[in-house]
């Protein structure tokens, strides 16, 4: 088996991006398509990487389904705004798994460049764009044919990728090569590559699409990292703003006033105000923070502590104060909330814990496949 080259958070990342795409197509579509979205069952979808299958969950009953089989060493999802269709990578196979999620069955594999991790999905639900580590390359995939397009060659080790809301532009993390490439979504042809700070790999878009926020991990964890803004209008880079140490993932409110930045090895949250990209007072929360999730309404953060045991730690976001940790199960590593915000879902070592946000109680663990990694959940 090849070993697939190591992306720390790009399980996290791709939750948040698709949290992002997800708000975005839910923004522009028709009042028709919306009421569909409504009536179909909301489905969480786990990715099983040890066993290459995929769980499903129905969420009402929080019921695991038949674990649904796509390629080897399954490692990113990413699912239509339209709720139809599940897309998963598989770093082995050097496929992408597409999955009907009204019948829960996986089709034809695609074929991508070799080493295929973090996928996105465009707000119109048209193209998924699919990176390839070892070959430095982002493939595109037609979802009305599910057919792979001419790959598109980025940076060295590309890590992550975001959309903006309006679909026209692709954000690309390279963390060989300290810079992220912009993506001409409507010509598929790579911009001019915006430096950014050392070892670049997590990125979130404001909902705005005005600002692109790329985290820099840095060489060591024994360097506090930074968060380069990009101006989307003109691929610019702002002032690197400085964050903890070894920050692993961010997201920003749906109201698009502040970013929350977890520092793993700060033992940190550190919120960072969109609108003067200052960074503000570190939260402290348990040790090695991995990722976060907020509710729709944006009222909560939701922080997955790794640090056995395993916790999630809520913080309030009007007052950037965290309340009692929810513990979970062992080595927590990645987390999802539904639609409505009811429910947050945190995958353990080998099970998933629903937590009840409007008590902050955790509920019967979910039994899922072998090592889950990472959690999608439809529109």
């Amino acid at each position: 088996m090849r070993m697939p080259i190591m992306r720390a958070v790009s399980a996290a990342t791709a939750a948040s991006a698709l949290i992002l795409v997800s708000v975005a197509g839910a923004s522009t579509a028709g009042a028709a398509a919306s009421a569909a979205r409504q009536a179909r069952p909301v489905t969480a979808y786990v990715i099983n990487t040890g066993s290459g299958t995929v769980t499903p969950i129905r969420t009402t009953t929080n019921t695991a389904g038949k674990a649904i089989k796509v390629g080897t060493y399954p490692y990113s999802i990413a699912i239509t705004p339209d709720g139809k269709t599940a897309y998963v990578t598989s770093l082995d196979s050097d496929t992408v798994t597409p999955i009907n999620t009204a019948t829960n069955t996986a089709g034809k594999a695609i074929k991508v460049a070799a080493d295929p991790g973090g996928i996105v999905i465009t707000p119109d639900g048209k193209t998924a764009y699919v990176i390839s580590g070892l070959s430095d390359t982002v493939t595109p995939i037609d979802t009305a044919t599910n057919h792979a397009l001419k790959p598109i060659t980025v940076g060295s080790d590309p890590q992550a990728i975001a959309i903006t809301p309006d679909g026209k532009t692709a954000y690309v993390t390279n963390l060989g090569s300290d810079t992220v490439t912009p993506i001409d979504t409507a010509t598929s042809t790579a911009g001019q590559a915006i430096p950014v700070g050392a070892y670049p790999q997590a990125i979130a878009i404001t909902p705005d699409g005005k600002t692109a926020y790329v985290v820099n991990r840095q060489y060591t964890q024994f360097f506090p990292g930074t968060v380069t803004p990009i101006d989307t209008a003109t691929n610019k880079p702002g002032k690197a703003i400085p964050v903890g140490h070894y920050p692993s993932a961010i997201v920003i409110t749906p109201d698009g006033k502040t970013a929350y930045v977890a520092n793993h090895y700060g033992n940190s949250v550190t919120p960072i105000d969109t609108a003067t990209n200052t960074a503000l007072k570190p939260i402290k929360v348990g040790n090695h923070p991995w990722a976060i999730a907020i509710t729709p309404d944006g009222k909560t953060a939701y922080i997955v502590v790794r640090h056995a045991p395993g916790m999630v730690i809520p913080i309030r976001t009007a007052t950037d104060h965290p309340f009692k940790a929810i513990s979970v199960g062992y080595n927590p590593v990645a987390i999802a909330i539904t639609p409505d915000g009811k429910t947050a879902y945190v995958i353990n070592a080998a099970s998933v814990t629903p937590i009840k946000t409007a008590t902050g109680t955790a509920l019967k663990k979910i039994k899922v496949g072998t090592q889950p990694s990472a959690i999608a959940i439809t529109p």
